[in-house]
């Protein structure tokens, strides 16, 4: 069968040559949690360091093995090198694939992850469970790296329920909080909804095609019927949904924030939320041949970028903010790479994983400073008193808003016009409105947090806060301020940068750094009715607006000395819907939660009793009546032996003498 074209994919350079530092990259984080779970009571505080080393570690072997990752020179495509591992059944070979969409994805798992480790070594201070909690960071790290770096996507399928054990262990860290187990039991159960999604594709595919390899797979997909395309396409971003957060299974991501903010900066920002905009990316060629599902993907990547935007503008908590922050960040990028815009989408990931750690560890040091309070209403005027967290938050907030000369403008404004380029005007409007709220929602938490006068010290009751849970601290305080301030002051210089690597256009580096992967091809709609610098206008209009708009409620003078009024009457006026987070909770707390527990309660009550304990114990039963019927001739008397010998051996004879006996 024809190979897809434009894509290397079918030209994938194969060597039986084991790649000594991408294997070291890949089983290092490994090592490094089974080390902690081993002997991190033994390390104490050592554990942070062994942990953040070992991640630092595989980012410089990352780095020394770049070059590995564009191909064979011989090969002439600038497609990675797959390395086979194990040969199991016809179709099942697993392996390492190193290219540049692995290496990408590697530089920001080790980068942006060892910085965060290095951040939770001073924020995790004093903590009992240190080494506990760093074994799970490097597991994490580890599941990560297992599923951006398969050559197939069974291994994909194990680095992808390996993530959702790990986030599970690290959003309920605090196990002796009960919302934290509920958050990482309900993280865990969406997620394990998004595998079956996942397993359901592999099934299809292998039946289509004979093999789970990428090179095989993607090989066919010219070829295979359309059905079958949608078919695999839709099952995939079932997966993608659950695990990226988008609609409807995005809900366990804001309850996630149970977990200590080191773990919301690190699923938020590098890893778990990120691997379904590298799913569709890394299965290109299925989603290029399937119109229907790139309509459906982007749709839904653009409503969960505007739902994500306006459930942020209802929270209170810093936390939850950037939560829903994150969702509508990933929902651009779904919405980028699904219509068929991955160098956008892909940017946008690349940007967001430097501005989106930034915020959450900026956050971290508010929290931090104020005890593990997490409500902007008790905060106010913390400009002074925490400036590098204020100046790293005006960097992030300016970053992920798109003012231009930070990455995000880039980043975003790409996504934004690569959708118009290709045919979807509802969906970039949508982006451009979405861009305004964000504009809203983020200055609106600078002004409350940052501005005014410090809130902390006012009754709740004036507040509007009367019956909340006091904030209770967990042990991580009086580290060195130095170990968290500096992975943050680090996180600023590419939260304005990161973006640059895009400027020129078609001939930017960016552009040639996926020249291999994502072939260029024709646009599928008629030219833009408007130019992309006419665009960026718009956008950046429309986003002022939001910023003015926050501003006149949040940041005048008028605004700050009556901002506690003002806090107390917003807080009782939120629509029930923006409470309720638009009822998707209640939505799948009645289609799929309710209807699962009576399901349980009516097998426990019944089934478990009447039918699978009631035919346990009937053998049981029955087994016992035999056995004293039997009992009863076990005498011990040698004569009634001989007796029940001799009266056998009649039988018998008698049986076979009268089956001979002629007719």
């Amino acid at each position: 069968m024809p190979p897809y074209v434009g894509s290397g994919w079918a030209a994938v350079h194969h060597t039986h040559n084991l790649d000594p530092l991408l294997l070291a990259v890949w089983l290092l984080p490994l090592a490094g949690a089974l080390a902690l779970w081993a002997f991190g009571p033994q390390l104490r505080r050592g554990a942070g360091v062994l942990g953040t080393a070992v991640v630092f570690v595989c980012f410089a072997l990352t780095l020394f093995d770049v070059r590995g990752a564009f191909g064979s020179p011989a090969s002439g495509v600038g497609i990675g090198n797959a390395v086979p591992l194990v040969s199991w059944l016809p179709g099942f070979d697993f392996g390492l694939l190193w290219d540049p969409l692995a290496l990408l994805w590697t530089l920001v798992i080790t980068g942006v992850g060892g910085l965060i480790h290095l951040y939770s070594i001073g924020y995790m201070a004093g903590d009992k469970a240190q080494a506990r909690f760093f074994a799970y960071l490097n597991f994490f790290v580890f599941a990560m790296l297992t599923l951006v770096l398969s050559d197939n996507f069974v291994g994909l399928l194990v680095g992808w329920g390996l993530v959702g054990l790990a986030s599970y262990f690290l959003i309920g860290f605090w196990f002796y909080k009960p919302s934290a187990v509920a958050a990482a039991r309900k993280a865990f159960v969406i997620n394990v909804a998004g595998d079956v999604g996942l397993m359901f594709a592999i099934f299809v595919m292998f039946a289509a095609t004979g093999s789970t390899t990428y090179a095989d797979v993607f090989s066919h997909a010219g070829t295979l019927p359309q059905g079958v395309i949608l078919t695999i396409c839709i099952a995939l971003f079932i997966a993608c949904a659950a695990k990226s957060a988008q609609l409807p299974l995005h809900t366990w991501l804001p309850d996630a924030m149970e977990g200590p903010t080191p773990v919301s900066a690190l699923i938020h920002a590098a890893t778990m939320v990120t691997a379904g905009v590298y799913l569709i990316a890394r299965c290109a060629p299925l989603w290029d041949a399937s119109p229907d599902a790139r309509a459906l993907v982007g749709t839904i990547g653009a409503l969960t970028a505007l739902t994500g935007a306006l459930l942020a503008i209802a929270q209170w908590d810093i936390k939850r903010i950037l939560a829903y922050s994150t969702m509508s960040q990933i929902g651009y990028m779904i919405m980028g790479v699904g219509v068929g815009a991955y160098q956008a989408g892909i940017l946008h990931f690349y940007a967001h994983a430097f501005f989106k750690a930034l915020l959450f560890l900026g956050a971290g040091l508010v929290i931090h400073e104020l005890g593990d309070e997490q409500d902007v209403r008790k905060m106010g005027g913390l400009r002074t008193r925490t400036p590098i967290a204020f100046i790293a938050m005006a960097i992030g907030t300016l970053a992920i808003i798109g003012f231009p000369g930070f990455s995000g403008f880039y980043s975003k404004d790409a996504v934004i016009y690569g959708v118009l380029e290709r045919g979807y005007p509802a969906l970039y409007a949508i982006a451009v409105i979405t861009a305004g709220i964000t504009g809203y929602y983020m200055f609106r938490m600078i002004f409350v947090t940052f501005y005014g006068r410090y809130r902390g010290d006012v009754p709740d009751a004036e507040l509007g806060l009367a019956g909340r849970p006091p904030a209770s601290a967990h042990g991580h305080h009086g580290a060195p301020r130095w170990l968290m301030e500096a992975p943050v002051i680090v996180l600023m210089v590419p939260s304005v940068i990161a973006g640059y690597v895009s400027i020129g256009g078609a001939g930017s580096l960016w552009m040639r750094y996926f020249k291999a992967d994502f072939a260029s091809q024709p646009l599928p709609a008629p030219p833009p009715p408007f130019s992309e610098l006419a665009s960026t206008l718009l956008v950046f209009a429309i986003v002022a607006a939001g910023v003015a708009v926050a501003y006149l409620r949040y940041g005048t003078a008028a605004a700050k000395e009556g901002a506690v009024a003002r806090l107390r009457t917003e807080a009782a006026r939120i629509p029930q819907p923006f409470v309720r987070a638009f009822y998707f909770d209640d939505l799948i707390d009645a289609v799929a939660v309710r209807p699962a527990r009576a399901l349980g309660n009516a097998f426990s009550r019944f089934v478990d009793p009447h039918v699978i304990d009631a035919g346990v114990t009937d053998v049981a039963r029955i087994a016992g009546r035999l056995g004293r019927e039997l009992r009863g001739i076990q005498t011990g008397l040698v004569r009634a032996y001989a007796f029940v010998v001799v009266g056998g051996a009649v039988v018998f004879i008698a049986y076979f003498a009268l089956l001979r006996l002629p007719r």
